[in-house]
């Protein structure tokens, strides 16, 4: 059995998509070893492959659109009976049409949250691209019940998407961390609207001068796709030390502050997944989200739940966690035994049934 996988998100730094396809393919590698994995990418490689996967870089001259046009089925003539993988949200050429075809389909969130695009025809062009990936795949993979609702209201298929939920491998950096003498809270993510950071800044903001809480906001992600609205409160609370801007860290980094902070706060509205609260609860941190889109989905109970951009139901949260040990603690154990229940090894095992069943099938 042979996979050829599109690697071409690998070709930009750390990205949680990259994270999903090393993961699950390190798991594939490991423990189904009769199953040869190869990949192919026009740019150097940001990340690193995992073991037991054997990469091309092909087509390197190409303009991206050509290259996917083009390189793609070129290199899947040579990998005749090969299953392809598109692991990035489709762009499917039309050109494998006819060859068994995965795309994992993480999320269609621009056609969920109201007002992405900017008009109607912007929001039908998405559409017409997803439905075309759809219609050239044998099969969409996704990594929630909430993204295949989705997927499955905004697209027409001919199969039901197949649900595989993610993990994560940060739990390999564990190590014991010093209680630290200044507390914080963490948010790890983007900066985009829909993770709704702005109320998370200025609910901290308030709470920090007004003197309820002493702790501060550490900022963990990219300012890439952040609104100027939002990096000037950020600089603002930076300079009155109540918040801390880290930027990008790598996961060794990561799982170091997941470990000391007293709790992730991730007021994300619309999540495909949610990577930040897995990570969270598997280094033991505390978690607050709202009860919206993915999220319970991955925290089930094991969550303090606050309103979907409800500032006061936010900031009784920071204080009662704060302020209360117990809760932390109860809260950290909860976590810790909620994601035990996500592992690569389960999602590779459900991943290799899709391609025996299609494989059947052909």
């Amino acid at each position: 059995m042979r996979i050829l996988v599109d690697l071409t998100v690998l070709e930009l730094p750390a990205t949680g998509v990259a994270k999903v396809l090393t993961g699950l393919y390190a798991a594939i590698a490991a423990d189904f070893p009769e199953i040869t994995i190869s990949g192919i990418h026009r740019r150097r490689l940001a990340a690193p492959l995992p073991p037991g996967i054997q990469a091309r870089r092909v087509g390197r001259g190409l303009p991206r659109q050509a290259w996917r046009r083009f390189a793609i089925p070129y290199a899947a003539r040579f990998s005749e009976g090969a299953i392809l993988h598109f692991p990035w949200n489709g762009e499917v050429p039309s050109m494998v049409q006819n060859r068994l075809v995965i795309t994992t389909l993480h999320d269609v969130l621009p056609l969920t949250i109201p007002g992405f695009f900017p008009n109607e025809v912007s929001t039908e062009k998405y559409r017409q691209q997803k439905q075309a990936d759809a219609d050239r795949s044998s099969v969409i993979v996704t990594d929630s019940e909430f993204s295949k609702k989705e997927i499955v209201k905004h697209l027409r298929l001919s199969r039901e998407p197949v649900v595989v939920p993610c993990a994560t491998s940060i739990g390999e950096f564990r190590r014991e961390i010093t209680p630290s003498d200044k507390p914080y809270f963490l948010y790890v993510g983007g900066l985009d609207p829909r993770k709704s950071v702005d109320v998370l800044v200025r609910v901290f903001i308030q709470l920090r001068r007004e003197g309820i809480i002493r702790s501060r906001l550490t900022v963990v992600g990219s300012t890439r796709h952040a609104p100027p609205g939002l990096i000037k409160s950020l600089e603002d609370g930076q300079r009155q030390g109540y918040i801390e801007i880290r930027g990008y860290v790598d996961d060794i980094e990561l799982a170091g502050l997941y470990s000391g902070a007293l709790a992730l706060v991730y007021p994300s509205q619309y999540e495909g997944f949610g990577m930040p609260p897995l990570e969270a609860m598997t280094m033991g941190c505390p978690v607050v989200i709202p009860r919206a889109s993915s999220l319970p989905e991955v925290c089930a109970e094991a969550a303090y739940y606050v309103e979907p951009s409800g500032e006061l139901s936010l900031s009784q949260a920071i204080l009662e966690i704060e302020r209360n040990p117990g809760l932390r603690s109860q809260l950290r154990d909860a976590g810790i035994k909620r994601a035990s229940l996500f592992s690569w090894t389960k999602a590779a095992t459900a991943f290799v049934q899709i391609i025996q069943d299609l494989s059947q099938k052909d």
